[in-house]
């Protein structure tokens, strides 16, 4: 929750940045607009720059709060990098506009060009950027499933050894198997992911006779479990 707290606080940094530099240049361009020139192009100067501020706000929400884990990382600064580039478009365009005054439709032709320009490679790159979404919503789905199988291998040993075992004796196990049920199903480095499948395969081999080794087992998968999640958590 702290993470996502300072991302907010990160945007709304960006927002009040941008706010600020809109504010100078309307000033700006307030001054060095005459009076008589004050028209339909001067309030259309200052409606392009406060949609691309809310275009280039809610593009870096999404950014900021997606929590990636560092996947797409190029996709995200092409993005950033085209709204801001249509951010300074906007604020060019309205100071040009004031020396040069444009006719309507020469400035909405402008506008019209500096959309293609920044906006469709915007738009494909988000397109680009919601496939893998799309891939990583399937990954995680696998990784719910595959989480949800090693707790219910854990559930099944130990409910294989309550023959032989206290149930009170094999709390350890039903709560590895707990928590394997409720881990993020995002996949963690590598790694930890091999350690973790390690620990529990040498878990599951374990004779349940031997009540002290398979406690010192279950507490080596969940501290391999542990260590995948805080890597995991860490990453968002």
């Amino acid at each position: 929750m702290g993470k996502i707290i300072d991302k907010i606080r990160q945007v709304f940094n960006l927002f009040l940045l941008m706010l600020l530099i809109i504010a100078v240049v309307a000033v700006f361009v307030w001054f060095l607009t005459e009076p008589e020139s004050r028209g339909t192009t001067f309030w259309m100067s200052m409606g392009f720059m406060a949609v691309a501020l809310l275009l280039t706000t809610l593009f870096a929400s999404r950014i900021a709060l997606r929590g990636n884990g560092g996947r797409g990382v190029s996709g995200h600064f092409a993005q950033l990098f085209l709204i801001g580039g249509y951010f300074v478009f906007t604020i060019a365009a309205a100071i040009v506009n004031a020396k040069m005054a444009f006719s309507v439709t020469g400035y909405l032709l402008l506008h019209v060009g500096g959309l293609a320009v920044f906006l469709i490679p915007l738009l494909l790159t988000n397109m680009a950027l919601l496939k893998q979404d799309s891939a990583e919503h399937r990954e995680q789905k696998q990784g719910r499933l595959d989480m949800a199988a090693r707790a219910a291998r854990i559930r099944n040993l130990a409910t294989d050894a309550e023959a032989k075992i206290s149930r009170e004796d094999l709390a350890p196990l039903y709560k590895l198997s707990e928590s394997l049920q409720f881990s993020d199903p995002t996949p963690g480095p590598l790694e930890l992911e091999n350690s973790l499948d390690g620990a529990l395969a040498a878990l599951e081999r374990t004779d349940p006779v031997n009540t002290a080794e398979l406690l010192r087992a279950c507490t080596l998968a969940a501290r391999a479990l542990e260590a995948r999640n805080a890597a995991v958590l860490s990453a968002k």
